[in-house]
């Protein structure tokens, strides 16, 4: 690398936060405690006109780390915030950083850069919970989500296992001509934006390196609304990203989909028709068991509390991913996202892996 070249960026980071005060300055910190010299990354923050404080947080971390750049997005939404991250990079390479997470090794940006200059078009990361050391509930999340039955199958967000994969649940870096090839993220998505991105990313032909450098760790749903409200936003934008693309209809989602109905509309039917319970009780039965046995294997040795919560946490997955991909077929409403209270704390309770 000559000289006049040294000092020009050569990955940017784009950061699509609003109302991240709790973390957004942690997770600059980190950002410039990477290994990668801070003159070879660009940080673009795009905030979706925050109103606790982030801004200011932000503006003071430009007086530190002079690489920042800020730029608003009025409209909040994070798809659009990421289109707008795309437009304003100087660098080839991109590689999306929330602003509510821990960055998990230290090494995380000059992996991404040396895959990107290896050739890689598309990169993949987990996407762990921290659960252990906060509230209970968020235990008892972290659990049931990282559980085969707590998650959608074939989802990569769990894995850490190095290796080429489909991009679609956890595409994460992009070079950026690919990005711009496909005509970045679909702004009319309010949620699972990423996820139908991932798509046409893996139906162009390219494939993702997952890396378990690049995890990042986000703070797991502190109450069972939260975490309901979640899935729902999960289920509706797999529903859209069905009804956009046909071919990725999931039997899966529709199947829990039609579970949660189910169970929810036959004890109505029950008030009018009685073999309507009967019919509840052979549905409701099998699961309760199922989702006990499952939480009772997940908190073995940690107390009945523990197990109490960790079931409960089933069926606000079921049901908020079920109900969801109903209404995001039948073009419901999304249920905006609202930035977790109290995260600062919480995410902070262990250090960044040592590479």
């Amino acid at each position: 690398m000559s000289p006049a070249n040294e000092s020009r960026p050569e990955l940017t980071v784009v950061m699509p936060i609003r109302n991240e005060a709790d973390q957004i300055g942690s997770v600059l910190d980190q950002l410039h405690a990477q290994s990668l010299p801070p003159e070879r990354f660009e940080i673009l923050v795009v905030d979706g006109m925050s109103e606790d404080g982030t801004r200011e947080i932000v503006q003071a971390a430009m007086q530190r780390y002079p690489g920042i750049r800020f730029f608003d997005n009025p409209r909040g939404l994070s798809g659009v915030a990421r289109n707008i991250g795309v437009q304003h990079a100087t660098t080839p390479y991109i590689l999306f950083v929330d602003g509510h997470c821990r960055i998990e090794s230290r090494e995380m940006l000059a992996t991404a850069l040396a895959a990107f200059q290896r050739g890689e078009r598309c990169l993949s990361r987990p996407q762990p919970l921290v659960g252990t050391g906060c509230r209970p509930f968020q235990t008892a999340v972290s659990l049931a989500r990282g559980s085969l039955l707590g998650h959608y199958a074939g989802s990569k967000i769990y894995e850490a296992e190095d290796r080429h994969c489909n991009p679609l649940s956890a595409g994460c870096g992009y070079a950026r001509d690919l990005y711009l090839e496909l005509g970045g993220v679909d702004e009319s998505f309010d949620a699972g934006e990423d996820l139908e991105f991932n798509l046409r990313v893996h139906q162009r032909g390219v494939m993702a390196l997952h890396c378990h450098d690049l995890s990042l760790a986000y703070l797991a749903r502190p109450t069972w609304r939260d975490l309901f409200r979640q899935l729902y936003r999960y289920g509706h934008g797999r529903a859209r990203m069905a009804r956009k693309h046909p071919g990725s209809f999931s039997p899966l989602a529709a199947a829990v989909s039609l579970l949660s109905l189910w169970l929810t509309a036959l004890p109505a039917l029950g008030l009018v028709w009685r073999p309507a319970w009967a019919l509840w009780l052979g549905a409701a039965v099998p699961y309760a068991l199922v989702i006990a046995a499952t939480a009772a294997w997940l908190a073995r040795g940690r107390g009945w509390r523990l197990w109490a919560a960790t079931a409960a946490c089933f069926p606000a997955i079921h049901f908020g991913a079920g109900v969801g991909y109903v209404s995001g077929l039948a073009g419901g409403p999304s249920w905006q996202h609202a930035p977790v209270p109290g995260a600062a704390a919480c995410a902070a309770a262990s250090p960044p892996r040592s590479p």
